[in-house]
């Protein structure tokens, strides 16, 4: 069986809604450790960095405490409203934020030219890796992955196994986790390869993300039945019932999360309109 990282464990203690199980913080602690001790190289070396980034960074690593180790995590196997909550979390906040926290620079950065340069070299002179990288962080690529995840796991058969067995629990969070930074990678451009995809495209790869959630949240929310089984029969707390708590966990996916990506995208979108205003008149005789 493989080693469950990414649920809490129920039996373990907590300190303030914080469950103390070690796999899932050591995901947390030790990347933030290195990204600490990156800012750490570089404030001492006089180098220094947009003030946004470790907020970024940090605010996504908050995110996802409190989505793995939290209280989301604690009350998932009750409720699929938390665990809607904690999916939509990891997907919209904890990705977004950790790569707009720009850790590859602050870590290339903050090691010596040598180091940086022996690692960038590793890491990217094959050719199957540069390749397998371009290929996957393609827009149109990164979108198509990112939705077929989003769909396919609602399925109920591979849903009530994401439930019911650790391992898969673990592979779904992996790949909705995976997708997202795969998804955001292009919009947010956190290298940079100096290729961002424009404004005007990544407004279309939110819009049809927020297209295909508000439908799925739709599906769970106007459910005549409950479509989870392991939900059916669990004992829920505050007063939930399976119906209810199926739709309000839709109505999250369907309204909250849409909401979200609509704001996103206008964001995108007025960004983008202002850049191409600017270029016109920049290219407008005087």
């Amino acid at each position: 069986m493989l080693f469950p990282i990414l649920h809490s464990c129920p039996t373990c203690p907590s300190v303030l809604g914080i469950t103390l199980y070690p796999p899932p913080l050591a995901l947390i602690i030790i990347p933030t450790l290195v990204y600490s001790l990156a800012l750490w190289r570089l404030r001492r070396i006089g180098r220094s960095i947009p003030a946004s980034w470790p907020a970024a960074f940090y605010g996504g690593m908050f995110s996802a405490l409190i989505a793995l180790a939290g209280p989301l995590d604690t009350w998932n196997d009750e409720l699929l409203t938390m665990h809607m909550a904690q999916h939509l979390v990891l997907i919209q906040v904890t990705a977004p934020l950790l790569l707009l926290g720009r850790p590859v620079q602050v870590l290339l950065r903050g090691l010596p030219p040598q180091r940086a340069g022996m690692l960038t070299r590793l890491l990217l002179r094959p050719l199957w890796t540069r390749r397998v990288l371009q290929l996957l962080t393609q827009p149109l690529v990164a979108a198509a992955l990112a939705n077929l995840a989003l769909v396919v796991w609602h399925f109920p058969r591979l849903y009530d196994q994401a439930v019911l067995r650790q391992p898969v629990h673990d592979l779904q969070h992996l790949s909705f986790f995976g997708t997202a930074l795969l998804f955001w990678w292009p919009i947010i451009d956190p290298v940079p390869r100096h290729h961002r995809v424009s404004g005007l495209w990544a407004s279309l790869m939110v819009f049809i993300t927020a297209v295909i959630s508000a439908i799925l949240g739709a599906i769970i929310t106007l459910a005549d039945e409950v479509l989870y089984q392991p939900y059916r029969y669990v004992a829920m707390p505050w007063g939930f019932t399976p119906m209810v708590d199926q739709q309000v966990a839709g109505l999250l996916m369907w309204i909250g999360g849409g909401t979200l990506y609509i704001v996103i995208m206008l964001i995108l979108l007025a960004r983008w309109l202002l850049h191409e205003e600017g270029r016109r008149m920049a290219s407008e005789p005087a």
